[in-house]
């Protein structure tokens, strides 16, 4: 055993499987070995009653079934070319349970074996994941060697010899954990993704609103942010209002989603602090109003857009509002820092189409409310299993 590794738990896998995995034979893209395995994986989390606890479990066992990694490989015509680049190295962030599902999930279907650094932090569905990995691989030997789960404290010196084995490494993390960690150097061919600190807003039609659902869009709008305190890049932390009646939709919106705080959410007394000190630090140094309507829900009215703002953001609903004239207002959020524009009542194709028109450097998923937590291979605007794969190719393709 390397001396570098004594320091790692092995949650699935070993040290053996750990160091033999540079030898192991990269996939190919969407393998039938890969597909097969995570099938499997979805049956037995469809199955166990403790999973439907947990919506993001559940929306990861759905989106590993059969079918639908069928309907996800179709994205991908030259998949008989493709194979993986070999180990993929996944760092996953203390915040977001399921983050590092849709990590590993890529870097398998990309073709690649994986070692995963869970966060030291528990979360009961990530156990209940990792306990039907293991269970799953039990009729699965042949996918044993492309799987290593381990914890290990922050020390540079493992980190460092875990970057050198690696063909990829993803990082998903903040600024200061992704600078952290790229003092650790990759191999001459290796390739790397970071996902960074982002954050993302909602564009809501105020009159298309007063039209639907307003309890539906409270519970979707709710798993994008209360759900995981906001904590995921993809929660919307501001919300945009369009429209003509928009006092009246900003009254249903808002109550509708008290209720279901008030009912689901439980906000640490330490949460209600930091928002009062996040409201205080950005009323200092700009132009805002607070628009509190009790503690669960903080909303703090905004007189201009400006990305700055966002330096102040907080979890636990903690939302900054603004009413726009024209959705063109909207540009000047849509820099480099923001990922996801989720949309109540607004077409999602009319903001893309904003967008890419208007070649600003931000936003790069639109999505309806409920979906912006989606697991998809899509993500921070980069095609993970384009990029944890390698061509081979030959005159003909080129």
């Amino acid at each position: 055993m390397r001396q570098d590794f004594e320091k790692i738990s092995y949650i699935i896998g070993s040290e053996d499987i750990l160091e033999g995995m540079g030898k192991v034979s990269a996939l190919p893209l969407f393998s039938e070995a890969a597909r097969t395995f995570l099938a499997a994986l979805s049956k037995k989390l469809l199955a166990d009653p403790r999973a439907k606890a947990y919506p993001d479990l559940m929306d990861y066992a759905f989106w590993v079934r059969a079918a639908s990694l069928k309907r996800m490989s179709g994205r991908y015509p030259h998949k008989d070319r493709k194979i993986g680049r070999g180990v993929s190295f996944h760092i996953a962030p203390s915040n977001v349970p399921m983050a590092f599902a849709l990590s590993f999930t890529a870097g398998l279907l990309a073709g690649n074996a994986c070692v995963v650094r869970l966060s030291e932090k528990s979360f009961p569905q990530a156990e209940i994941l990792l306990g039907t990995i293991e269970n799953a691989l039990a009729d699965f030997d042949d996918m044993r060697p492309y799987l290593c789960f381990i914890r290990y404290p922050h020390d540079e010196a493992v980190t460092a010899a875990l970057s050198s084995m690696c063909d990829a490494r993803l990082i998903w993390g903040g600024d200061r954990t992704i600078q952290a960690i790229r003092k650790a150097p990759l191999p001459p061919r290796a390739v790397e993704f970071t996902f960074a600190d982002r954050y993302s807003l909602a564009v809501i039609d105020a009159d298309e609103y007063l039209k639907m659902d307003s309890k539906a869009v409270a519970e979707k709008f709710y798993l994008d942010t209360y759900y995981i305190d906001q904590n995921a890049c993809s929660s919307p932390r501001l919300v945009c209002w369009l429209g003509e009646s928009i006092e009246a939709a900003k009254t249903r919106f808002w109550s509708e989603l008290s209720k279901l705080a008030h009912s689901d959410y439980e906000l640490a007394p330490i949460q209600a602090i930091d928002k009062l000190t996040a409201f205080c630090r950005a009323a200092a140094l700009e132009n805002v109003s607070l628009r509190k309507d009790d503690n669960l829900i903080f909303r703090v009215e905004l007189e201009n857009l400006k990305p700055e703002i966002m330096e102040y953001k907080e979890g636990g609903g903690f939302f900054f509002e603004y009413t726009m004239q024209d959705l063109k207002e909207l540009l000047p959020m849509l820099e480099k820092p923001c990922q996801t524009v989720c949309c109540v009542g607004t077409d999602p194709e009319i903001l893309r189409g904003m967008i890419v028109e208007a070649g600003v450097r931000g936003g790069d998923r639109v999505v309806p409310v409920g979906e912006t937590n989606k697991l998809a291979l899509l993500w921070d605007g980069v095609d993970l299993c384009e990029g944890l794969s390698r061509f081979v190719n030959t005159g003909k393709d080129e």
